[in-house]
């Protein structure tokens, strides 16, 4: 679908009819049903992101310190800057997770996933 400009908001109007939508943005009278499972893909995805679960606590930081000290100037310089970029990336993946996503997802399965995508992001942030 080719989105036409709309000359009078200087924008695109799209055609959002129910058949045009995104099936997972479709209203969905069933959406906070878990079971039956509807779509095995987006579960598989929730599933296989579960295996690849950690927390903050299972990393030991304290080596990190005197490794830090070890590098240059500007390693530490390039570094923080990396480190800063993360730190503030996480938290816009999350907005972005919590505002949008949350409120037009409509599949259950989909649900799960981002709820666990917004969990890890939490703890990238942690870490």
């Amino acid at each position: 679908m080719v989105p036409e400009v709309n000359a009078a908001t200087n924008g695109f109007d799209l055609d959002l009819t129910s058949e045009h939508i995104e099936p997972m943005l479709q209203e969905n009278n069933d959406r906070f049903v878990l079971f039956p499972i509807k779509h095995h893909d987006v579960w598989e995805m929730y599933k296989q992101s579960m295996a690849c679960f950690w927390t903050a606590d299972e990393i030991d930081l304290a080596p990190d310190l005197a490794e830090w000290e070890n590098l240059s100037d500007d390693s530490r310089h390039f570094l923080k800057h990396v480190l800063a970029f993360f730190a503030a990336s996480d938290g816009i993946v999350n907005e972005n997770l919590v505002t949008n996503f949350a409120d037009e997802v409509q599949w259950p399965e989909a649900r799960c996933f981002y709820g666990f995508q917004i969990m890890m992001e939490n703890i990238h942030s942690e870490t």
